[in-house]
């Protein structure tokens, strides 16, 4: 369902890549939520959720994002690879004025 990877960027600093594999509804979300905060504060990296295999978020998953953009800082955290339908969801819930969103 996720996929952690540490990984260095340009600077040689890490970030956590979380890319996740499968419909991000509420029963799924609820089943990852604590392993990926755990996973998120013990790295003490900045976060990159990859949605690129995701066509569908329910609002627990807006509700993850929020919880590691208060963890590590909104301008530590990014969503990359959405799909414009999944897209659509973070802008009418306000989240790409708070996080960025590609």
């Amino acid at each position: 369902m996720v996929q952690y990877n540490l990984e260095s960027n340009i600077t040689n600093e890490p970030n956590l890549i979380c890319a996740f594999t499968e419909r991000l509804d509420t029963a799924n979300c609820l089943e990852i939520e604590d392993e990926l905060i755990n996973k998120v504060r013990e790295s003490k990296a900045p976060v990159i959720f990859n949605l690129q295999d995701v066509d569908y978020v329910a609002s627990a998953f807006l509700r993850m994002c929020l919880k590691v953009a208060k963890e590590v800082g909104p301008e530590n955290f990014s969503v990359i690879n959405v799909h414009p339908n999944v897209k659509k969801v973070f802008k009418i819930a306000g989240f790409d004025k708070q996080i960025s969103i590609t």
